[in-house]
């Protein structure tokens, strides 16, 4: 990871979500316009992003199926990279654990097929 520290992006992309959410216009924006921002990153920044863009749809009554199969798709390919070049072992771990519990919450998730509803 070239330009962030772990927990910088994680609170980084966290607090742009929170910055968008006041503008109100609406929560799809706010996750839209997050993802645009941390978009193709980097191999190992992307799997954080994911990560934590996953942990906030988690908290929403509905997740539009776009969200949920994408980002289930690119989480399931962690557990096949070497990462220990850019994270340390703790980074790691934590990343595992949170990608474990954003894969089972979004198996879990009410699905919804509208990408413009809230």
């Amino acid at each position: 990871m070239e330009s962030w520290e772990y927990n910088e992006l994680v609170e980084a992309i966290n607090e742009d979500y929170n910055e968008y959410v006041k503008l109100n216009r609406g929560l799809e924006y706010a996750i839209a316009r997050t993802v645009n921002d941390y978009t193709n990153m980097g191999r190992v920044e992307d799997f954080i992003v994911d990560t934590v863009i996953g942990e906030i749809l988690l908290s929403k009554n509905k997740v539009f199926i776009g969200y949920v199969e994408g980002i289930k798709k690119r989480l399931s390919m962690f557990e096949d990279l070497d990462v220990t070049s850019e994270l340390t072992h703790e980074e790691i771990a934590d990343l595992t654990t949170r990608i474990e519990k954003v894969l089972d919450g979004l198996s879990k998730v009410e699905i919804d097929y509208n990408p413009y509803s809230e």
